[in-house]
């Protein structure tokens, strides 16, 4: 095929482009294909995270209901092991910390409290496994662990939960300064309009608060 003298103009441009910028196009558009190859397997991982890890806690919440607590073991060591970020095995540890002390096995109860506060990627959940493990250590009379335990909230969004517990525990050591002292902490970071409010105005004038 002949071209005339325009047509080969333009293909030599064309050529002399291509061999200048051909292989950082060529780049680019391999680089955007990855990219959304990429993101389309992440989404479907995600997708298939979200099914195993939700089949797994349903099975610990059944055999858990059926009494079948040790039929619930192997379920949670597969979502704890596997998929230990997961919003289901924060909920799971909580799950099985429950069904633990709920059945005296409270060593049992306190590690998954425990590995719970450690890994929970929810503030929220990280909260509830921290004041129940407290909750456990003041049963078992151990004052300072439990202390220790709430000594620092996970988010201010709980310090007022936190303070009041403090108190309480301040309370059980005889040390009704510190326990006045907690729980007018707890009142201050309460909203003005919070039920919980009330509890702990009681419990602070027990250990001679000013009353409001």
């Amino acid at each position: 095929m002949s071209y005339n003298l325009e047509e080969q103009d333009q293909i030599d441009n064309l050529r002399d482009f291509w061999n200048r910028w051909g292989t950082l196009i060529s780049s680019i558009i391999l680089a955007a294909g990855l990219a959304w190859a990429g993101y389309a397997g992440w989404q479907w991982w995600q997708a298939r995270q979200a099914t195993q890890t939700s089949a797994l806690f349903d099975q610990i919440n059944k055999e858990i209901s059926a009494g079948n607590l040790q039929k619930a073991v192997p379920a949670w060591t597969d979502l704890q092991g596997k998929y230990p970020d997961s919003p289901y095995a924060q909920m799971g540890g909580l799950a099985m910390a429950k069904a633990y002390a709920d059945a005296g096995k409270v060593a049992l109860a306190e590690t998954e409290l425990r590995w719970t506060a450690e890994h929970a990627p929810s503030q929220a959940y990280r909260a509830a496994a921290l004041l129940n493990l407290s909750a456990l250590q003041v049963d078992a009379k151990q004052l300072q662990a439990a202390l220790e335990t709430v000594k620092q909230s996970p988010s201010p969004a709980f310090d007022a939960l936190f303070a009041a517990r403090r108190g309480d525990i301040y309370a059980l050591l005889g040390q009704r300064e510190q326990a006045r002292k907690a729980y007018e902490n707890a009142l201050k970071a309460l909203p003005p309009d919070a039920g919980y409010r009330q509890l702990v105005q009681l419990k602070l004038n027990s250990v001679g608060g000013d009353a409001s």
